[in-house]
């Protein structure tokens, strides 16, 4: 009896350590899949709506410096929410926070192929930062429980080469799709995609665990508030100082790689007086 009940146990202990050491190479194929696909396509419309910007001023009849804040709003949603949606998702599961991010972003996806006017596509591009916000503040933390633990640099490593050849083709994919359609068509490609990624992940991505405390809303709006602050002023400088963007960041750069100095090394020279 004894030696069934032990047989029988095991099964169970088998499933709850692979669990916990990443997913059965079955499943996490098609993990990997869904999180890989969804990541690509947030990454590529984050450089891929450049590429269009003339082609937007022109239809919508809007200016150049106009239409650059498609571009902006998305990056600056992106950036601002990244660290509160990391920490919410430790709370509610990484697994829901992805999913959800995910939906928001097809659905905001058909928004911008479907805008009439600058302003309706700026305000489904801050959606769809939103949405790429929530894939890419916990997609390292989904492939940690998918990978077993002897596969994480590999997982890892595949994780970082979808962002760098989705930035790298990004306006090779934008010029093709343009040669063939409208602008409208550089986010309508993401829906289908995303709807496939979105069965996918429903079906294979793992629940992580979930942690017992509370959610730090003053923290949360303090670092979405300074982040997007951040990329704001940067947007700006150009406008307020009349410098180009490449001086202006150096000059940036240097002044505040200066201060830390001056903060940190009592010896420097900007703490000795003259």
């Amino acid at each position: 009896m004894s030696i069934k009940k032990t047989a029988a146990k095991e099964p169970s202990s088998a499933v709850s350590s692979g669990l916990a050491d990443g997913l059965p190479w079955e499943r996490r194929r098609w993990a990997v899949a869904a999180i890989f696909t969804a990541l690509a396509m947030a990454s590529l419309d984050t450089a891929i709506a450049n590429i269009a910007l003339p082609a937007i001023s022109s239809d919508l009849h809007v200016s150049a410096a106009e239409s650059v804040w498609v571009v902006n709003v998305y990056q600056i949603a992106l950036v601002a929410t990244l660290l509160p949606l990391g920490a919410l998702g430790e709370i509610v599961g990484h697994q829901r926070i992805y999913l959800g991010g995910l939906l928001l972003f097809t659905l905001a996806s058909l928004g911008c192929a479907l805008a009439w006017s600058l302003p309706t596509l700026v305000a489904a591009r801050t959606l769809q930062g939103l949405g790429a916000s929530g894939l890419m503040s916990v997609n390292t933390a989904l492939v940690r429980f998918v990978y077993p633990s002897r596969l994480l640099g590999r997982g890892f490593g595949h994780n970082a080469l979808v962002v760098a050849t989705a930035f790298t083709l990004g306006p090779t994919i934008a010029s093709g799709i343009l040669a063939l359609g409208t602008w409208p068509w550089l986010f309508a490609v993401n829906i289908p995609f995303g709807l496939i990624a979105m069965v996918i992940g429903f079906k294979t991505l793992p629940a992580t665990p979930r942690a017992k405390h509370a959610f730090d809303f003053p923290g949360a709006l303090l670092a979405a508030g300074s982040l997007g602050l951040f990329i704001i002023g940067i947007v700006r400088y150009r406008d307020i100082f009349g410098r180009d963007q490449e001086t202006g960041f150096c000059w940036f750069y240097r002044y505040h790689m200066q201060t830390g100095a001056f903060l940190i090394n009592p010896d420097s020279k900007l703490n000795r007086r003259t």
